[in-house]
């Protein structure tokens, strides 16, 4: 017979989880009570089952007191092993999900469920497990519960190239949470947020609002306190300093991370994001001595980190040191690594994306708006009638404003069309944005942007099998090129470039050809390539400011006006 002893070690795991100190200590008294029985029963001794039922419950009542206290501590194991151990983390956390007494603390350990599934690069579980977790907070929207929750969907937003929807959920915190440097809880929270703040502003390339955004003094006041926040708050300071090409500084908070990191005892897996800055800043500065330190460690944890990003991060590093130094067998073979690693992180963030865009708030909602009914008739009927007006002026205000819109858009397009051809013209120009640190030829670059070019003026990004491995591969080129020429020539993350072609062509046929303004909304998804209309409308919508619906009252009415 075969045995799946993978599945019993994991079942072994729960069973020893579920298995806690207060259990250990219940059975215990159990026996005690039963010998203790047994020896009052020989002497016949009166009243001895009722004196042995009495013991029993006064033990029950205090082992169950001491469950919470180590549901506690279950949960800090499982923190502190989410970088070193991912997979014991999401093992525990779905031991204590089952067992959590309140939504509030089932919110915070879904929470931790997700941070790892997302450092495994399991997107679609992390999303499901975050969805959840907002949904047991909906009735308490200022919770610390619900600000967290809000907070981590922020940044796992940013990492799928999602930005208005990252920059909603932090405004929701925003508005939401306060400060108080005399509560830990709102203290810890707060150097969070100020974390995910930076790193959304330095994604928007506003690298000195990032800087600021990290309250430097505040960090300095709790880096004792809150040692894990404060270095991850000074690792994204130094990536800050680093996009800003402020090399110095870079170094500095880079070191201090990795001191407190260390000096905290998180391991080797979580000091791995500072061993790699302090190496890419070395490399940057040329300065051999403090990035030739760490290429050592980074080959080893190239194998046993389990950030799957940050295991991209490390081969791409490695691969650019190694073809820096002309050694074409260790490029080869990290840059192998590296652009696997980028494929299957790429497919999972387009599957999230989609999922992403496919929902809508409705589906997180239960809780109707009963319980504020009231039986004050007539301000119901007051405020109804208000409502009714301002709705009429808000409609009216509403549409002018995006026939303002659409009109604007419709120039930038007329003239975004017209300059096409100059993308790509000049020597001079490929020079001065092909300043890379992924060593992307003069040459390579000039060819991939006429390719681009050439593809734009097609239709191929219709096609819905259109990933970014299945155009690297109909230009000849690799995916990390293609990422970095999209990046910086286009401004905009490979999903976004692709969105905005489809939707500029599909604005082109609603133009031009007059017989496209009658199909419904689900065939103009269909023929730009978008898989459902949920999709369409909602990239439509955020590529124009209109959505599709009137957008096209708009083309008919200039079509009526120009006949």
């Amino acid at each position: 017979m075969g045995y799946n002893f993978g599945r019993i070690n994991k079942n072994i795991t729960l069973i020893l989880y579920e298995i806690t100190v207060s259990d250990l200590i219940f059975v215990n008294y159990i026996f005690a009570a039963m010998k203790l029985r047994n020896v009052l029963l020989k002497r016949k001794m009166l009243y001895a089952n009722k004196f042995i039922v009495l013991l029993m419950l006064i033990g029950g009542i205090s082992i169950f007191s001491q469950k919470k206290s180590e549901n506690e501590d279950i949960y800090k194991n499982a923190l502190a092993n989410l970088y070193a151990n991912p997979e014991k983390t999401i093992t525990i956390s779905e031991y204590l999900s089952i067992n959590a007494d309140s939504d509030e603390e089932r919110s915070k350990i879904l929470n931790l469920k997700a941070e790892a599934q997302i450092l495994q690069g399991n997107y679609i579980v992390a999303l499901n497990a975050l969805l959840e977790s907002l949904h047991l907070n909906s009735d308490n929207v200022n919770s610390t519960a619900f600000c967290r929750t809000n907070l981590i969907l922020s940044e796992f937003y940013r990492k799928l190239g999602i930005i208005p929807k990252a920059e909603e959920r932090l405004n929701l915190v925003a508005k939401s949470f306060t400060n108080d440097p005399g509560d830990p809880e709102k203290a810890s929270f707060y150097i969070d947020f100020i974390t995910v703040k930076s790193s959304l502003l330095s994604e928007k390339k506003k690298y000195d609002e990032a800087i600021k955004a990290i309250d430097i003094k505040f960090l300095e006041r709790f880096s004792h306190q809150f040692p894990y926040q404060v270095s991850k708050s000074y690792l994204q300071l130094a990536r800050g300093y680093g996009l800003a090409q402020q090399w110095e500084n870079a170094s500095i908070y880079t070191g201090k991370a990795l001191q407190l990191s260390s000096e905290s005892g998180f391991g080797e897996n979580y000091n791995a994001y500072a061993e790699l800055e302090i190496a890419k800043t070395g490399f940057a500065q040329k300065n051999r001595q403090k990035y030739l330190g760490e290429i050592p460690q980074l080959l080893i944890l190239s194998e046993k980190v389990n950030d799957i990003v940050l295991k991209k991060n490390i081969h791409q590093f490695l691969a650019d040191y190694y073809r820096s130094e002309g050694d074409n067998d260790k490029y080869q073979f990290h840059n192998h690594k590296y652009l696997e690693l980028t494929e299957t992180i790429t497919t999972a963030q387009q599957k999230a994306s989609d999922l992403i865009l496919s929902l809508t708030e409705n589906d997180l909602k239960t809780k109707d708006d009963q319980r504020y009914k009231t039986n004050h008739i007539l301000v119901w009927v007051i405020g109804f009638a208000i409502g009714i007006l301002g709705l009429v002026f808000w409609y009216r205000l509403r549409t002018e404003q995006n026939y303002n819109n659409y009109k604007e858009y419709i120039s930038k397009l007329k003239n975004k069309q017209q300059e096409s051809q100059m993308l790509v013209t000049t020597h001079e120009s490929v020079e001065e944005v092909s300043k890379t640190p992924q060593f992307i030829p003069e040459k390579t670059e000039q060819i991939l942007l006429e390719k681009l070019l050439a593809f734009e003026n097609g239709t191929d990004f219709t096609k819905k099998s259109l990933t970014l491995q299945s155009l690297a591969k109909d230009l000849d080129t690799n995916t990390r090129y293609l990422s970095e020429i999209v990046n910086k020539h286009k401004q905009k993350n490979f999903n976004a470039y692709i969105n905005e072609l489809r939707i500029n062509y599909i604005i082109n046929k609603l133009r031009n050809e007059s017989s496209f303004l009658n199909y419904k909304i689900s065939y103009l998804a269909e023929e730009s390539g978008f898989s459902s209309h949920t999709s369409f409308s909602t990239v439509f919508k955020t590529v124009t400011g209109i959505p599709p619906k009137e957008f096209i009252s708009f083309v008919k009415k200039e079509a009526s006006l120009t006949n």
